[in-house]
C-alpha cells in the first residue's frame, strides 16, 4: 500500500514539474551569445534567459531585445540588440546618437559609426523601434536594416546564468540625454515613471 502511495506521489511530482517546465517554456527562453556586437556587456559563450515578446510599454529604452535578422539576403539568425530609439521619436546617428535633437549619453557603447552607416529617421512609427549594438563598429543593426516592429521582437533579457563569474540580472540603464541650457551642457536624467504613477 505505501509502496503505491510513494509511486502515486512521484507520479504526480513528475506531472507537476513538467506542467510547470512547458508553462516556463512558453514565458521565458533561454539563447547563447554567439557575436562580439554587444560586448562589453555581453560577451560570446555568456547564456541568458528572455522573457518572451517585447519589454512592457514605459519600460523599452536600454532593454537588450532578442529579434530575427529581418533583412531578406540574412539567415534568420536570432539577433541581440539594444532599444535605442522609443515609438514617436525623432533619431540622428552619427558621431553621437540625437534623440529628438538632444544627445543621448551612452556609457555602455563604444566604437565609431562608419560613415556609411549614418541615419537620420524623422519618426518612428507608434509601434516601431531603434536597435543599436553597443560594439558600433561591429553591429548589424537598425543602421542596416531600419527600426524594427514591436511584434518582432522575440524576446527581452531578464537574466545572465552562464558563466557563474558574470551571473545577474539584466537591467537596463537609466535614460540621460544631453540638454543645453544658460549655464552650458548639463545632463538631463529621465527616469521612466512607475505603471501606476499619478494613480489613485
Amino acid at each position: 500500500m505505501m509502496q503505491r502511495l510513494w509511486l502515486a506521489l512521484v507520479a504526480l511530482a513528475a506531472a507537476a514539474v513538467s506542467v510547470l517546465a512547458l508553462a516556463l517554456r512558453r514565458v521565458l527562453m533561454r539563447v547563447e551569445v554567439a557575436g562580439e556586437s554587444m560586448t562589453p556587456a555581453l560577451l560570446p559563450g555568456d547564456y541568458l534567459i528572455l522573457r518572451r515578446g517585447s519589454p512592457p510599454a514605459g519600460m523599452e529604452y536600454g532593454q537588450i531585445v532578442a529579434l530575427h535578422g529581418p533583412r531578406p539576403e540574412g539567415d534568420g539568425r536570432l539577433l541581440l540588440k539594444r532599444v535605442v530609439g522609443l515609438p514617436g521619436e525623432a533619431l540622428r546617428v552619427g558621431g553621437a546618437l540625437q534623440v529628438n535633437g538632444r544627445v543621448l549619453i551612452e556609457p555602455y557603447a563604444h566604437g565609431d559609426t562608419p560613415a556609411e552607416q549614418h541615419r537620420g529617421i524623422n519618426r518612428l512609427a507608434p509601434d516601431a523601434y531603434f536597435v543599436l549594438g553597443d560594439h558600433r563598429g561591429a553591429s548589424t543593426d537598425s543602421r542596416d536594416f531600419g527600426p524594427v516592429p514591436r511584434e518582432a521582437v522575440v524576446g527581452y533579457a531578464i537574466l545572465r546564468y552562464w558563466p557563474v563569474a558574470r551571473a545577474g540580472w539584466l537591467r537596463p540603464p537609466d535614460r540621460r540625454l544631453l540638454g543645453v541650457g544658460p549655464e552650458g551642457p548639463q545632463p538631463l536624467y529621465w527616469q521612466t515613471p512607475a505603471p501606476d504613477a499619478g494613480n489613485p
